[in-house]
């Protein structure tokens, strides 16, 4: 054990400052692609509310099947950067697509059997969703285009996760960009020709889909990484089986704590719900940050050659924790500082942003912490811990959903933000623990 020490220590000291630097040249890029995707988000939303109530309607009740195609989606891209890291730290870089016939076939499988089901049980689909009568056929034509155009969209986002498992973030990134430019071009120039309404959004996209994919095939092929056998494999499918599911876990599991904290203040009213809702939206905005730090710092941990996994692992883990806490620290102090001019600029319904001001009063000091975990949380997912990470988190929402219900009396948003506070400061101390005996241990 002694003789073990002393290595980790020769390793870790002089591998520390590149590490970071690498880690934070990989961040940076795959923040860019995400601020990307938040844009192409933000606009869509402002395209449907231009649209009329009923366009935003349709978009809202897609929602909890939204959360499916994400779930779906995010969980083979972090598989297929895993496995793409892996190949290239092995001298495998040639091969790094191998896995991704199966994983596109498996997810598209996925995304084909949620239209079938819409389309073969509408009544109990939009029942569930709770669709208005008037809206129904809307919705359903809705829920299936935009499962079909997942679909074919998982051949660019699966190549830019290889491009980004490789290595090679920058390409990644502004092949996100260029995505989300077409994407809105698209969409506008279709809605404007056909006045199609609410399709114009996946149906727009068809043609960002193709030419992104084609030039993610293009970008691939000068790295020189070989085109792939298209057959099944039960190894991919394994790999995908421990990689990816317990990511797509994660994206359902914070639907359902999301509509549980919904229901504990079902009774406050809607100013309350608004507000309290408000809030968590900004804080969501938020954490492109911490994604992209845990993100990079585990490619960078990921292709670094080593013998002890264990050592660079755990120097990851500290990387993670400079990377993440400044910004976080800047953005909870600015959450908490000017909470009432940032919600009253995202909302004219005073008594919401009020409401909303109240949140942030109570998450924004702890917010430097929410950050550090959620980097943490991000990177074991991405060092091929994705399982643990998952089993932490269905501890942790477990614990707050059963707070928030066991909350006395009548329930407002103040006290779910209080709750949110502590859970931050109680989430990170048990992450981190948690996290070093992890990934320390042998």
């Amino acid at each position: 054990m002694a003789g073990d020490s002393v290595a980790t220590a020769e390793w870790r000291e002089p591998a520390l400052a590149p590490l970071e630097i690498s880690a934070a040249r990989f961040a940076a890029s795959i923040l860019l692609g995400l601020v990307a995707g938040l844009v192409l988000q933000a606009w869509t939303v402002a395209f449907l509310g231009r649209l009329g109530p009923e366009a935003l309607y349709v978009r809202a009740v897609y929602t909890p099947v939204g959360y499916l195609v994400l779930a779906v989606t995010e969980g083979l891209v972090v598989a297929t950067q895993v496995s793409a890291g892996i190949a290239a730290r092995e001298g495998r870089s040639r091969d790094a697509l191998r896995s991704v016939p199966t994983f596109f076939a498996i997810g598209a499988g996925l995304l084909l059997l949620q239209a079938v089901v819409a389309l073969a049980a509408p009544g109990p689909v939009l029942t569930a969703l709770g669709v208005a009568p008037d809206a129904r056929r809307t919705v359903l034509v809705f829920i299936v285009a935009l499962a079909l155009t997942s679909a074919l969209g998982l051949v660019p986002y699966l190549g830019a996760g290889v491009l980004r498992g490789l290595g090679h973030t920058g390409p990644a990134a502004w092949l996100g960009v260029l995505f989300t430019a077409l994407s809105i071009t698209g969409t506008a120039v279709l809605h404007a020709v056909t006045r199609l309404g609410v399709l114009a959004v996946p149906i727009g996209g068809l043609p960002a889909t193709v030419i992104v994919g084609a030039a993610v095939a293009v970008v691939l092929r000068r790295k020189q990484v070989a085109r792939p056998v298209l057959a099944g494999d039960r190894a991919a499918a394994r790999e995908l089986l421990s990689l990816g599911a317990p990511v797509a876990g994660t994206f359902l599991l914070l639907s359902t704590v999301t509509f549980g904290y919904l229901r504990v203040l079902h009774g406050a009213g809607p100013t309350e719900v608004a507000g309290f809702s408000l809030g968590q939206m900004v804080v969501g905005l938020l954490t492109v940050v911490a994604i992209a730090v845990g993100s990079g710092a585990a490619i960078a941990v990921t292709l670094r050659p080593g013998e002890s996994r264990r050592a660079l692992n755990h120097t990851g883990l500290i990387t993670v924790l400079r990377l993440s806490l400044p910004p976080y620290l800047l953005l909870g102090a600015a959450a908490f500082l000017l909470r009432e001019p940032i919600t009253e600029a995202l909302t004219t319904d005073r008594a919401a942003a009020s409401v909303a001001a109240g949140y942030f009063a109570w998450v924004g000091p702890t917010l430097v912490l929410f950050g550090g975990t959620l980097a943490l949380l991000s990177y074991l997912e991405q060092i091929g811990r994705a399982g643990v990470a998952f089993l932490l988190n269905v501890v942790y929402f477990a614990v707050m959903l059963a707070a928030a219900f066991l909350i006395p009396g009548p329930v407002d948003a103040r006290d779910l933000a209080k709750l949110m506070a502590a859970g931050n400061v109680i989430g990170f101390i048990s992450l981190w623990f948690s996290a070093r005996h992890l990934v320390l241990r042998r």
